[in-house]
């Protein structure tokens, strides 16, 4: 494991914004970390790359305790945490090689990253002049003038347009290619499904659900299937007494249902069984399913609220 939280914790007065939570981060992911608004995402990044002290626990980077060793385990480690802020009149090339003037860096490396960033043509140009989806690549590109094997971006297609989401959804790739293990925080799901192999949900500070995608999306019984069947109201009630299948409903014609990838033969079969002509079985399988039914929020906004209570 490249990054370890262990048993972290954290609070603002009353408020516990992570409570006791440890995450294991693979070696060559792409790791996804995901949560609602208020979940604690931002206060554990800022926990990792040691911004913030925890109240209880550890951050371990390479081995390295980020609270014992601070900059020596954060050597191998690039950040680029909310909205890129850089001196707008100046170039972007300027721009980093201030920045790795500061960090003790030399210039030699800072071509290679602009090219790397899709910014080689417009290096000269003012920051100003930028899109959004410039600003953020080069925001990405100041985080990787360490050279790190690890890098954390919190929320890198924020406010962007699906042209600019596009572009650093392929940049992310292009770098985890190249062996840069990768830790993003986003709630844009349909995003984080498209180039995270790795993902964890937490919710009210604490870890809801871990592993890698493709697991997390076959094995759960919360997602939704979509049958067509006829008789639709008959294959109802014969799915409906199943103990296996967690929610039957008719919508538009068709029956929705949830239960696990491994039961869709033997729903198909059961159907058959009973006089039921399958006309499509067809999973829905969506990391969005999976994060609303672990956080509760495909629940009615009644019950939701009876829960705080």
């Amino acid at each position: 494991m490249i990054l370890e939280t262990q048993n972290l914790s954290k609070s603002f007065g009353t408020q516990e914004a992570v409570d006791n939570l440890s995450l294991e981060i693979p070696e060559g992911s792409v790791f996804g970390f995901l949560g609602p608004n208020g979940s604690g995402k931002s206060t554990t990044i800022r926990m990792m790359t040691d911004l913030i002290r925890p109240d209880a626990g550890e951050v371990f980077i390479q081995g390295k305790s980020v609270q014992k060793y601070h900059q020596k385990a954060l050597s191998g480690v690039g950040a680029f945490i909310e909205r890129a802020d850089f001196y707008k009149h100046l170039s972007a090339r300027t721009n980093l090689e201030m920045l790795a003037r500061m960090d003790g860096n030399g210039f030699e490396n800072i071509p290679i990253i602009l090219e790397r960033v899709g910014l080689s043509e417009r290096a000269g140009d003012k920051v100003k002049n930028y899109s959004q989806g410039m600003r953020q690549r080069l925001g990405i590109a100041q985080a990787l003038l360490s050279k790190p094997k690890l890098l954390i971006l919190d929320e890198p297609t924020n406010g962007l347009d699906p042209q600019g989401m596009k572009e650093v959804r392929d940049l992310v790739r292009e770098l985890s290619s190249e062996g840069i293990t990768i830790f993003i925080s986003s709630h844009l799901l349909d995003e984080v499904q498209k180039i995270c192999s790795h993902v964890a949900i937490i919710h009210l500070g604490q870890l809801i659900i871990s592993g890698k995608m493709d697991d997390l999306l076959t094995e759960s019984e919360w997602f939704t299937t979509e049958i067509r069947v006829k008789p639709v109201k008959k294959a109802k009630t014969v799915l409906e007494n199943q103990d296996w299948v967690h929610r039957c409903e008719e919508k538009h014609g068709a029956l929705f249902i949830n239960t696990t990838s491994e039961k869709l033969p033997e729903v198909t079969a059961l159907l058959v069984q009973n006089e039921c002509a399958v006309e499509a079985v067809i999973p829905k399988t969506s990391l969005e399913e999976l994060f609303l039914s672990k956080t509760g929020m495909n629940e009615p906004q009644s019950h939701r609220d009876s829960e705080k209570k």
